[in-house]
């Protein structure tokens, strides 16, 4: 369990994350364990994979192994509460405990992300701790853990996701943040800046901070939305705003037809009746959409599926056919023994990874019907069963590629309307018969345009979750970061970069703990005491394109590096002044210092 830990602002120990020291001790650590076989369960029962042991994990003793397990395990729980935890950390040493024979105490560095309090953090690991001395020595390991899903869900996912704001859409942008090597940080409630300086952008899920706050909220009510879209000359199905049955059985009369109800400002299906045809199922949806909202809209049905277009900046990056959630027959089982098939294999995912069980309630008796079928139907081999009449979220449903035959005048109208709300992100829904004929033809219509799209849902979109990035972001979202450090001399150093950063076109900005001067000279009065708050501070101002950091104070040994990556790191003659803890001289701290700064030179970075 974690007996000590200490937290740092910054990077320290050569983590592409901000990092922090726990030591953990193992009580009785477990010796000859079958680590292979170990590792497969988990990989497989946690879809948490376990990476192969690094140097600092592969000495000889089973302590460092359970350990280089643990720091697995636990980054996986955190990603499983969408925590962005994107690498497992260092072990820094393993020794024996003198006070209990068998027991270790492990110091290593892991992630941290800021605003999750350490109590989060410190559950993540000492239920991985516990865990893995667990079942490195059980004699068995269940082929269904459905008891350690509840348990960890319970006990475990539920207390972190509450520790961090976010949704589905995060962990995935994080993640491709980090793979494209972009630069983050948590600003807070599930805020996140991608890149620095004039290169920032903020994001919260799939929403950016340049999206449109007067068209974002026009999008979300679907009437207003679609009065926008009528306006500028897009296909939209013809509809009544009502507040009332009274008055969703008039605008049925009015419309005639299949009929649509909806309630007028939720997403992911919700409150949605479809093939409304009578005055008592126009009734019935009424009251249905009206637990969801005040205002109800009626519309037309539109022939056709609807398709989710993701539009980023001005280009579709791709297109799928939202079918509704079924089940493929093999020419042997009946609709009933698929569906029970199909909720057996997802049994084997863990708990909190799996999709909508498949239903066979009366909603999907009669979508079953209106195919002609029935529970106990054989399905020919490659035959699906439809168990919903329309996608949603709360249902699930599958997703058929069309990005490749897309017809460009889809592509237009859903560009068109993405603007026309002032979204950089947007999921735009068209209904059509045929995506790949014009909307023109076939009486397509936009059906909604969603702010803050879910991203990473289907493999679609986690295929374009790159493009995605390079879209957003300027390059890799960096700006070039210097520190000089030494005595006196490091000011005018750092200014002779200022001047030259400038004269490549950079906004250059240089700061020390005490003072900050702009490109222009002049003095820039922060309200931020340090060299590290000052620093993100202006990592934080978009007018900021270049940085020198003085670091005339061995302050950073304490607070850590204020970026991941830096241009240059630079040593002038002279000692840095002490002002952290340990009880070292002044030499040794500025050459521990010069130490710390060298293990983020870009040239030294992987």
């Amino acid at each position: 369990m974690i007996i000590d830990s200490i937290s740092y602002s910054g990077f320290h120990h050569g983590l592409r994350q901000p990092d922090q020291v726990l030591t953990i001790r193992l009580g009785q650590c477990p010796s000859a364990v079958d680590w292979a076989a170990f590792d497969a369960w988990w990989s497989g029962k946690l879809d948490i994979p376990l990476l192969a042991q690094t140097e600092d994990s592969a000495s000889g003793h089973d302590a460092a192994r359970a350990m280089w397990r643990i720091l697995q395990i636990a980054a996986g729980l955190q990603r499983a509460a969408r925590i962005p935890v994107f690498e497992p950390g260092r072990i820094l040493s393993c020794r024996a405990d003198e006070k209990e024979a068998g027991a270790w105490l492990c110091t290593v560095a892991v992630p941290r992300v800021d605003f999750i309090p350490a109590q989060s953090t410190h559950l993540a690991y000492n239920w991985a701790t516990s865990l893995v001395l667990e079942m490195a020595v059980a004699p068995e390991r269940p082929a269904r853990p459905e008891a350690l899903y509840r348990q960890l869900e319970e006990h475990v996912l539920q207390p972190l996701r509450a520790s961090l704001p976010a949704g589905k859409s995060s962990i995935h942008i994080l993640r491709t943040a980090q793979e494209c090597r972009v630069p983050w940080r948590h600003l807070g409630n599930g805020i996140f800046q991608l890149g620095w300086g004039k290169r920032a952008l903020r994001t919260r899920r799939s929403k950016v901070e340049t999206d449109s706050l007067i068209g974002a909220e026009a999008a979300q009510h679907k009437f207003i939305a679609a009065q926008w879209m009528r306006q500028a000359g897009l296909p939209v199905p013809d509809h009544y705003l009502v507040a009332d049955e009274d008055g969703a059985l008039q605008a049925a009369r009015n419309l005639g037809g299949l009929l649509v109800v909806k309630p007028v400002d939720r997403d992911r299906g919700e409150g949605v009746t479809v093939d409304v045809d009578s005055a008592q199922a126009m009734r019935d949806a009424f009251r249905h959409a009206a637990q969801f909202s005040k205002e109800v809209l009626v519309e037309r049905a539109v022939a056709g599926v609807c398709h989710r277009l993701l539009v980023v900046r001005g280009r579709v990056l791709y297109t799928v056919k939202r079918q509704p959630i079924a089940v493929e027959g093999d020419g042997r089982m009946s609709v009933a023994e698929c569906i029970q098939a199909a909720n057996e294999r997802q049994m084997s995912l863990p708990a909190w990874n799996r999709p909508p069980a498949y239903p066979l309630d009366d909603l999907a008796r009669a979508a079953l019907a209106r195919a002609g079928l029935a529970p106990d139907s054989i399905l020919g081999a490659g035959q699906w069963a439809a168990l919903r009449r329309i996608e949603s979220t709360e249902w699930g449903g599958l997703d058929e590629d069309y990005s490749r035959t897309l017809h460009a005048d889809n592509a237009a109208i859903a560009i068109r309307a993405a603007a026309l709300f002032g979204l950089d992100v947007a999921g735009v829904d068209i209904i059509s018969t045929d995506i790949t004929r014009p909307w023109h033809e076939n009486g397509a219509a936009i059906n909604e345009v969603n702010l803050a799209p879910l991203l990473g849902a289907s493999p679609s979109s986690l295929g374009t979750l790159h493009e995605l990035m390079g879209r957003l972001m300027e390059g890799d979202g960096r700006i070039p970061v210097a520190i000089v450090m030494g005595a006196e001399g490091a000011a005018a150093r750092a200014l002779t970069l200022q001047q030259q950063w400038m004269a490549q076109g950079h906004a250059c900005y240089v700061t020390s703990h005490m003072e900050t001067v702009g490109p222009d000279g002049g003095l820039v009065p922060l309200a931020a005491q340090g060299l590290f708050a000052r620093c993100m501070a202006l990592l934080m101002n978009k007018d900021v394109g270049a940085l020198v950091l003085v670091a005339q104070t061995d302050e950073l040994l304490d607070t850590g590096v204020p970026v991941d990556r830096l241009d240059l790191a630079e040593r002038v003659a002279g000692e840095c002044v002490a002002i952290g803890q340990g009880g070292a001289t002044a030499s040794e701290r500025t050459d521990r210092l010069a130490a710390l700064l060298g293990l983020y030179v870009d040239s030294a970075r992987p």
